[in-house]
């Protein structure tokens, strides 16, 4: 079965100022982002429950024209600082990033690359850090920590003006960069997956952020009104916790599904499969389970069990073996018996096929069984047969009739319809006959239309053709237009004995029994 592209979450990307005023410094940061923390002055190494956090890999990126042997990181973080004169200043910026599970983290370099270097260009300096830490469900959790200068660095020292190009950087379509990062690392893995860059807010099914607390009640639970606070948050992150848990039984479930369907198509695989010339004009959607039941019903075919699967088709069981409609062909359980025979040849004609091509499980050709229902007889010629009915074309002079008598009685927007579905039928020459039809019905008043009209229309339909296989479309798709329920008659009547399969609510009733007529133009 063909797979579309799994679209993905993407995981958290966090950025914004590395700023005095929040007590933060860029060598501060710079050590944080290596796996320190300061603690009463004194620099630990990073915990993170109960866990100690694995520093990786770091890269320094700084532009071209710097020395990098002269402006290492601790000098290049200390000279930011010390560009600085305001009290509250930003000395740097980050730029976080979770490292997504679906992808190898042999790619981390390239994805540093591929998303820092823009930075490194407009002649900033990066510092970026590979940190490891457990996560709740024991795996490694994989992040990068990026620190950005907000002054272009070169061998004299930081600029003595902010890059404002860098603001503007981070004003738009962060998430939308790093996703194309990651899609980028995913097609160059040969993986079938594409990264999602809308925040949760935008996504169905999801939970609104978690609330950013101020570090004053981060430091301590018996800070004013941080009680409350700490209370709130912690309720959001068990709701979080849980809500992660049905997501991902929903996915073991999808799973499953997934597994179940390829089981299935497994299976189909070994079932013999009729098509018909028609099912690449008629709509590729199998039959719904009202017009199915109703067809067969209508052949005295009884049917134990009927089970529609979504992107599947509709599955058949008739007696010890089952039809599969999947809506541009239909499958079938050899050997193929009376019953099973009859079924097929019912659904065909119910969705309008009159070619029919029958091959095994293996692809080869197969003689099509006749429908054992169908007796073949010739009716006796009356008095007042006319030459067309004597030649043949009784049925043809039959469906003309019934077509007309049924067009007299419907509305002008229904004759409307009518003319579309035909139009859509893709066969001019029933298209031309079809509409002088409707022209006749609105202007005569007989209930018969003369053998000798019927004769004048046909040729006029086929606009001068008078090959046999033209003469012969145009007649089956005319006696076509007389089955109740295909794709050539009006929308579908339900069998009479409808509400005995599927109940008598108010609501069923109100639908299926204003109009008993069954199937019509």
């Amino acid at each position: 079965m063909e797979q579309d592209m799994q679209m993905v979450e993407l995981p958290g990307v966090s950025f914004g100022g590395v700023s005095r005023g929040d007590g933060w410094s860029a060598s501060g940061r710079s050590e944080y982002q290596m796996g320190r923390e300061r603690h009463d002055g004194l620099s630990l190494q990073k915990e993170r429950g109960g866990h100690i956090v694995t520093h990786v890999r770091q890269w320094l990126l700084v532009p071209q024209d710097v020395d990098p042997g002269t402006w290492s990181r601790d000098r290049i973080w200390q000279a930011a600082g010390e560009a600085e004169r305001r009290r509250d200043s930003r000395e740097a910026r980050y730029f976080d990033i979770v490292w997504p599970r679906q992808l190898n983290t042999e790619w981390a370099e390239s994805c540093v690359e591929e998303l820092f270097r823009p930075l490194v260009d407009m002649g900033l300096a990066v510092q970026v850090d590979w940190e490891r830490s457990p996560a709740k469900d024991g795996l490694p959790n994989d992040h990068l920590h990026g620190l950005i200068s907000t002054r272009a660095l070169s061998n004299d020292g930081f600029a003595r003006r902010k890059c404002r190009e860098l603001d503007v950087w981070f004003r738009f379509d962060v998430r939308v960069r790093v996703a194309e990062g990651f899609n980028s690392l995913a097609k160059r893995q040969g993986l079938e997956i594409s990264f999602d860059p809308r925040p949760n807010v935008e996504r169905d099914g999801t939970l609104p952020p978690e609330d950013k607390l101020p570090k004053r009640v981060l430091g301590g639970r018996r800070a004013g009104g941080g009680s409350p606070i700490l209370k709130r948050r912690d309720a959001q992150r068990q709701l979080r916790d849980e809500h992660q848990k049905i997501k991902k039984r929903i996915e073991a479930l999808n799973a499953d599904r997934q597994a179940a369907l390829d089981a299935l198509e497994q299976a189909f695989a070994d079932l013999s499969v009729l098509t018909s010339l028609q099912a690449s004009t008629d709509e590729l959607a199998p039959l719904s389970v009202e017009s199915a039941m109703a067809a067969l019903m209508e052949r005295g075919i009884s049917v134990e069990q009927n089970i529609p699967i979504e992107n599947v088709g509709l599955v058949l069981v008739i007696g010890d073996a089952f039809i599969v409609d999947r809506g541009d062909r239909i499958l079938l359980e050899e050997p193929i018996r009376e019953r099973g025979a009859r079924a097929m040849h019912s659904l065909a004609r119910c969705k309008g096929w009159r070619d029919l091509t029958l091959m095994d499980s293996s692809g080869m050709p197969m003689p099509v069984p006749t429908d054992p229902g169908v007796v073949f007889s010739l009716a006796s010629p009356g008095p007042d047969w006319s030459r067309l009915e004597r030649l043949g074309k009784h049925h043809v002079v039959q469906a003309v009739n019934a077509i007309v008598g049924l067009l007299k009685s419907a509305g002008p927007e229904e004759r409307a319809n009518t003319l579309g579905r035909v139009s859509r039928w893709q066969n001019p020459h029933l298209i031309r006959m079809v509409a002088q039809l409707v022209a006749y019905a609105q202007s005569e008043t007989e209930s018969q239309v003369p053998a000798r009209t019927i004769k004048q229309m046909t040729m006029h339909a086929l606009a001068g053709r008078s090959d046999l296989l033209s003469i012969f479309q145009l007649e089956q798709d005319l006696v076509a237009m007389t089955v109740p329920g295909n794709a050539l008659s009006r929308p579908f009547r339900p069998h009479p004995r409808h509400l005995d399969y599927y109940g008598h609510g108010e609501e069923t009733r109100s639908i299926f029994m204003d109009d008993e007529r069954e199937g019509a133009v």
